[in-house]
This record gives C-alpha cells, sequence and structure tokens, in this order.
C-alpha cells in the first residue's frame, strides 16, 4: 500500500518553497442458466441522465483527509446527537466532530475544558489543543498548549510527538531564517533517526540541502530514502535521477549500482540498458587499472571462470537478470534468451533462470528446438519438483490442451500431478486439468474417475471444482441421483464460493430438487448475542487471555466514540497479538471496526476469521456471520451511481476482490483504491464524467473511485453485451485477450468458458468475482 498522508497532520507545510511530491508507489432480475445475468438493452447506459449527484462536494476531499473529514467527523456527530449515551461520551464526541471538521477554535475551547475529564487521555487532549493551534498557524499558541503538557514530558511517544510539532512549526513560521529551520529538521532526525517521521522529515532536509547547493550531501539522504519501503522512495529516485544530470562530480561505482537497483524497475528499458553498460564499463577499467580491487573469485567451479570484477558476486547476478529483463522488455528476445543461458551456463543452473531462458525460446520454438529439449532436460536434473518446473509443466499442458492435443496434455498435468510438488498451486488444479480434459472430450467414465481422484486431493479450491464437474459427468451418464448427490457435496464442503452456487443452480436446473430444498447460502435470523454465541461454540478450545475482556472492549468502543481512533487501536493491538486465533475474537472486534466506520480494519477480520473457521460450518450461520463476511459499505454512493445500470452487488463483489474494502491501497501494478483503477484508465474515465480538474490521486477518495469505478463497469458492461465474464477479464486483464477469449468461447457453455481462459490470475479471477456476487446476492434482499 502506498499512499499521500502525513504521519501526523492534516496537511503538510511546503518546506522552504519546495512542495513536497507524495507518489503512490443492474439488476436484480432473474440470472440466465449459463450464470450472466439479464440486464437492460447496453446501448446507452454510459450516456444514460442521472440525478444531481449529491456527493460530489466529497469526492473532491483529499484522500489524506478523507477519514478524518468525513469517516470520523460522521463517527463523532453521530456520538454526540445519540442522547442514549452518557453525557461524557458526548462532550468528547462534540470536540472531536469539532476538531475533524477543522473549526480549530471551538476544537480548542472544548478539549480545554475536558483536559481533567479522563487523566488516561489528558495527554492527548493537549496534543489536539496544541494541533488546534498549529492548524490555525498561531505557532506561539501551539507552543502555549503544549506547556500544558509539561508533566508528560517523560512519556517517550508525548515527546516525540510534540518534538514533531515543533518542527512543523517551525517549517511553516515565515519569520524564521531558513537556516534555523533547517537546524530543526536536523535537530530532530539526530534525536529520531528511526521510523516514519525520520522518512518524511529526512526527504524534506534532503530537500533543503539539494536547494542550498549541498548536493552530495542531499544525494547521500536521498539514496537512504531509496532503501526503504516508505512512500518518499519514489520521490527520493527522482531527486536522485534529477541530481544525476546536473551533478558536476562523477558518481562512484557504489552509486551508479544503487541507483540502477531501482531505475532498472522505473525507468525505461533503454534507460537500465545503458546505465548497466557504463556500470560495466566502469568496473572492467577499475579492474584495470586497479586489479587489486577485483573480489576475490568464488570456489564454485562455474563462477571461477567469470571475469574479474570489482563486485561481489551476488550484485553482478542482480545486474545481469536486470540486464535480462531489460532486454526481454525491448524485445530483444534472443538476446534476451542468451543472457539467460549465461546465468544457468556460467553462474548457476537456478530453475527460474531456466524457466525464464524457455519462455523467450519458445516464442520461435522452431528454430530452439534443440536447446528447448537441452534446458527442459535441465530443469528436470536442476530440481525436478520446483515451483519453476511447476509451472514450466502447467505453461506446456495448458498450451496442449487450447491445441486440442490433449493427449500430451494429459501427460503433463499427470506429472504435475506427482506429490513430490506438494502444495504447488499449479499441482492443485492438475487433477481436475485432467478431468476437465476428458469431459471436454465426452470420456466420460475417464472424467469421472479423474474427477473422484481430484476430490480426494486436500485442496480446496480445485476440490469444489471437481465436484461440481463430477455432478455434470453424473449427468451425462443418466446417473441423476449422483449427480444429485455430487452437487451437494460440492455445497456443503465449500458453501461460500463459486462452484456451490453453480451447484445450487444446476439442481434446480436438472430438477434434482425442488427450488425450495436447495441449501441456499441464506443464513439464520439470530440476535447478535447470539450470533456470538454461535461464533463461540463452534471455535476449537482456544486459551483465553486476560486481554480479551468485555471492559477492553467497551473501553476501545468508547475510545472510538470520543473520537480518538489511534488510542483504540493501541489498545486493541495490545489484545490482538494474544487472541489472532479466536473466532470469537475476530468476529466482535470486526463487526465493530464496521460499526464505527473503519471498514478496512474489520474486513482484515473477517478474511482472517474466514481463513480460520471450519468451512462447512457456513452452510447454515446466523446471517449476521455471512454479513460480516460479504460486508456493503459506502451503500449510499455505490446505490446512487449503479442506478438501474448495474447490480450493486456485482459492484461489490469486484470491490470485495481488487481492494479488501481498502480505499488507499495500492496495486504493484499502480492500480489505485477501491475498485483497483489504473491513473490513466481514471482520466479516461474523468474526462468521460465531465471532470476537468481531475487528478490520478483522487482515485485514493473512496467516493471518487465508487463514481469512476462504476462508470468503467456499466462501459464494459455494455460492450460485452451484459456478460460478466467478459467484462471481468477486460477489468483484470485488459482488451485484447479478453477478445481472444470470447472468440474462442463462442457457442460453449459458461462453464467450459470459465476454465479456458487462458490467464491464471483472470482465470480465477472472473469465477472469485463471480462467487462474491452470486453469494451477495443470495444473503442479502436487497440493498
Amino acid at each position: 500500500m502506498s499512499f499521500c498522508k502525513s504521519v501526523l497532520f492534516r496537511r503538510f507545510v511546503p518546506v522552504l518553497g519546495l512542495i513536497v511530491a507524495c507518489h503512490a508507489s443492474g439488476e436484480n432480475g432473474d440470472k440466465p442458466a449459463d450464470g450472466a445475468p439479464a440486464g437492460n438493452n447496453a446501448s446507452g447506459e454510459s450516456a444514460q441522465a442521472v440525478p444531481e449527484n449529491p456527493y460530489a462536494g466529497l469526492e473532491q476531499i483529499a484522500s489524506a483527509d478523507f477519514h478524518n473529514r468525513v469517516v470520523r467527523a460522521d463517527r463523532a456527530k453521530k456520538s454526540m446527537e445519540d442522547t442514549t449515551l452518557a453525557a461524557n461520551v458526548r462532550d468528547y464526541a462534540k470536540a472531536a466532530y469539532f476538531y475533524y471538521t477543522e473549526n480549530w477554535d471551538s476544537a480548542y475551547v472544548a478539549y480545554d475544558g475536558l483536559r481533567a475529564r479522563d487523566p488516561k487521555l489528558e495527554s492527548e487532549v493537549v496534543l489536539r489543543m496544541a494541533r488546534s493551534r498549529f492548524n490555525q498557524e498561531d505557532f506561539s499558541g501551539m507552543r502555549s498548549a503544549l506547556a500544558l503538557g509539561k508533566k508528560f514530558e517523560k512519556n517517550a511517544v508525548f515527546a516525540k510527538t510534540a518534538a514533531r510539532l515543533r518542527v512543523e512549526a517551525a517549517l511553516a513560521d515565515s519569520s524564521l531564517k531558513e537556516s534555523a529551520r533547517a537546524d530543526s529538521l536536523k535537530a530532530f532526525l539526530d534525536k529520531y533517526p528511526k521510523g516514519d517521521d525520520a522518512a518524511v522529515l529526512k526527504y524534506r532536509y534532503a530537500m533543503y540541502l539539494e536547494q542550498n547547493k549541498q548536493q552530495k550531501q542531499a544525494k547521500r539522504l536521498y539514496m537512504q530514502l531509496l532503501a526503504t519501503s516508505t512512500p518518499y522512495r519514489d520521490s527520493a529516485f527522482i531527486a536522485v535521477r534529477r541530481l544525476r544530470s546536473v551533478q558536476a562530480a562523477p558518481e562512484s561505482l557504489a552509486e551508479k549500482v544503487a541507483y540502477a537497483k531501482m531505475a532498472c524497475a522505473k525507468d525505461e528499458a533503454s534507460s537500465c540498458m545503458g546505465l548497466l553498460d557504463s556500470i560495466a564499463i566502469m568496473d572492467r577499467d577499475m579492474v584495470q587499472s586497479q586489479p587489486e580491487t577485483a573480489v576475490a573469485p568464488s570456489a564454485d567451479s562455474l563462477q571461477a571462470l567469470l571475469p574479474a570484477s570489482t563486485l561481489d558476486m551476488n550484485t553482478r547476478i542482480v545486474l545481469w537478470e536486470k540486464r535480462g529483463n531489460a532486454l526481454k522488455a525491448l524485445n530483444r528476445t534472443d538476446e534476451a534468451a542468451n543472457q539467460f543461458k549465461f546465468l544457468v551456463d556460467s553462474v548457476e543452473a537456478r530453475p527460474v533462470w531456466i524457466q525464464a531462458a524457455l519462455r523467450l525460446l519458445r516464442s520461435a520454438a522452431k528454430k530452439n528446438t534443440k536447446e528447448i529439449r537441452r534446458l527442459d532436460a535441465m530443469l528436470q536434473d536442476a530440481s525436478q519438483f520446483s515451483k519453476e518446473n511447476a509451472n514450466n509443466l502447467w505453461v506446456k499442458g495448458f498450451e496442449y490442451e487450447q491445441k486440442e492435443n490433449y493427449d500430451s496434455a494429459v501427460v503433463c498435468f499427470k506429472k504435475l500431478a506427482n506429490p513430490r510438488f506438494k502444495n504447488n498451486v499449479k499441482r492443485q488444479w492438475a487433477k481436475f486439468r485432467i478431468g476437465f480434459i476428458y469431459f471436454k472430450q465426452e470420456k466420460w467414465a475417464e472424467a469421472e474417475q479423474a474427477f473422484i481422484e481430484a476430490t480426494k486431493e486436500p485442496f480446496l479450491w480445485s476440490g469444489s471444482g471437481a465436484r461440481m464437474f463430477l455432478g455434470d459427468t453424473y449427468m451425462k451418464l443418466g446417473k441423476d441421483s449422483l449427480a444429485r448427490e455430487a452437487y451437494l457435496d460440492c455445497i456443503r464442503d465449500f458453501p461460500l464460493a463459486y462452484y456451490a452456487h453453480k451447484s445450487r443452480m444446476k439442481l434446480v436446473e436438472y430438477k434434482l430438487m425442488e427450488a425450495s430444498e436447495v441449501p441456499y447460502a441464506r443464513g439464520i435470523a439470530m440476535s447478535p448475542e447470539e450470533a456470538l454465541a454461535w461464533v463461540r461454540n463452534i471455535q476449537k478450545n482456544e486459551k483465553t487471555d486476560p486481554t480479551y475482556t468485555p471492559e477492553r472492549y467497551n473501553r476501545i468502543k468508547t475510545l472510538f466514540q470520543y473520537g480518538f481512533s489511534d488510542e483504540a487501536f493501541a489498545l486493541y493491538d495490545e489484545a490482538r497479538k494474544k487472541n489472532a486465533k479466536r473466532l470469537d475474537f475476530l468476529y466482535e472486534y470486526g463487526k465493530l471496526f464496521y460499526d464505527m466506520g473503519e471498514i478496512a480494519a474489520g474486513y482484515r477480520l473477517a478474511r482472517q476469521f474466514q481463513a480460520q473457521i471450519d468451512r462447512r460450518k457456513l452452510m447454515a450461520p446466523p446471517i449476521d456471520v455471512l454479513h460480516y463476511l460479504f460486508p456493503i459499505p459506502y451503500t449510499d454512493q455505490v446505490k446512487f451511481h449503479s442506478g438501474s445500470r448495474i447490480d450493486p452487488f456485482f459492484v461489490y463483489s469486484v470491490m470485495r476482490q481488487e481492494s479488501i474494502f481498502d480505499y488507499q491501497i495500492t496495486s504493484p501494478a499502480g492500480a489505485c483504491g477501491l475498485l483497483q483503477i489504473m491513473p490513466a484508465t481514471g482520466k479516461m474515465l474523468a474526462k468521460q464524467e465531465s471532470l476537468e480538474t481531475f487528478d490520478p490521486s483522487q482515485l485514493y477518495n473512496p467516493y471518487m473511485n465508487i463514481r469512476l469505478g462504476i462508470r468503467y463497469l456499466v462501459d464494459l458492461k455494455a460492450q460485452y453485451s451484459d456478460d460478466y465474464m467478459y467484462v471481468l477479464g477486460n477489468y483484470n486483464a485488459g482488451p485484447k485477450p479478453t477478445k481472444r477469449w470470447q472468440a474462442a468461447g463462442e457457442g460453449k457453455p459458461w462453464d467450459i468458458r470459465a476454465e479456458e481462459i487462458s490467464y491464471w490470475e483472470t482465470r480465477d479471477y472472473v469465477k472469485r468475482v463471480m462467487g462474491n456476487y452470486w453469494i451477495y446476492q443470495e444473503i442479502y434482499d436487497g440493498i
């Protein structure tokens, strides 16, 4: 996750005239039998007129401010207006409401009246008074407020926070000289050299040094940030690149190498190649001019034959790998293959390098037949049951299958099914794939046996698929009673999933059961107390820890209502460490977080809960448990933007899979927010929505993300004529492969099309999102 935020404050103050740049490293009708929901006429859906957007203003709030100004402010308002709560709670909530809505004078006065109310919160109350004055740029008043907390100076947390606040004041105070501001930064960093605070301030200090022509010192700090995982890593990289272009002093080899390790992942491949070439030249020249600087050769028989270098072997290997990847990105396929073959033949026969070379060589398989055969054999010798060989067998098997060379495909999948591959995810699907091949060939007896074998494996997802297709096989064989039992077995084995829902539909479609008798995932109505008791009754005998008590739970709830979320989470964390395996703990606190608007925190616990509970217990749980596992946050926004254009439950299904309801999350590819929208796509959608001042950082505002994400889904729904399989295929993998899958799947039933999506991730994604969607429809009456 990567997002722009201040560690302690609502806004960053520009330092020394420079701006800190942050970078973020339906329908409700019946569904057709194939599982694609019925829809409205696709034409013109995206242009359909909608009423005035009541959330337009909230969509413009910066993501760093959203949690305070919307989530926490709304919670405080709700608490201060709730007459069932104690007056003390309402008083704290009122102060918090002023604070989160940036009514600084009222917040200061309200907190001043609460200073002695709760001794455990007095230091935090003082800090909020100080921040209130700071946000008014009343730095003298801020320091006077901090003086009220003099008795807390020995409290490490208070002392560091107060010191940080004084630094912020110094940076914002225009009456101070730049040198004084820089001195305050340096003093804080000298005392507190670690942590997120250090990262942001180190970046600011480096900017000051750069502005004042102290480029060498600035670059040193930027280089330190390159080795961190803070949000300033990307900004530091940009700064180093900037300094490299203007710095008069030549770079050392170590500096070039450190920069290359990140640049080759960020820059264009051609730039990476230029940098790697310059490193190689500098290294060679140093060896020639100063032979004594060369690193002693490895005792390894292969590595000992390599040319001398001043770089250690691990660094050389990293750079060689980056060269291979850069050549691949430049479509210099033969050179890339040769680079990976060099690593295999001159360094070590690592399976990952053999696999990389094989993939490149297979792009011209006829020309490289001999070399492919050699590397295939080497892969078997190097690590017959490695992850890389499992991937190799899967790719070969799937390619054979798509070319309808079924016998060769079965041979590959049988090798992959070897237990010595253990829990490898590719191995988990090997036996299912064998059964699926026989099923497509209408070899019903062979398919039956293969699917039965697949159900014996302890793998959840593939076993569920094998059970459903076993039912389909029995239907082809005319064995209705066995089909009925296979479908029911699929439902019992994994009730909340794609294949379970499909099995429910087949029981009705094939008239194996009356619809009223089918075990849908509808849950049982219970009171909250009864639901918690149900959870406690089914959990294993976990040891009771004294940190999990009603008193602590109530204190944490009260802290949330008071408006002290950080303190609530700190108290919760003490209990979490000792109770992370207790279902009742995960359920009770997850529900509390939902109630407090802390959706991402709540759903993280829901995911842990679902991973730990015996899945078979979810056949008939309390309906509240199902709602806990499949929440519907941001209901008003999702409902408004969905309208009649798309089923809100489909939107939630995508959201659940894409972001786990964390609106600040960023994917490794750079997709942002709840519905994981790429910045370029966000700009396109914003233009279609007539948002002239859109900036990609707004994708981290959940309301904006929902608006644009739903627009995108609606457009895709129209493009693919309401076929949700290809809506999801495009959403996950893009239009080009999706068009290929659509053409290849024309005329085939849903179940076959889904299993023949060639991208592993997309095939899995489609089934998981559709599973989410159908479960949402089963457990909710509507929104």
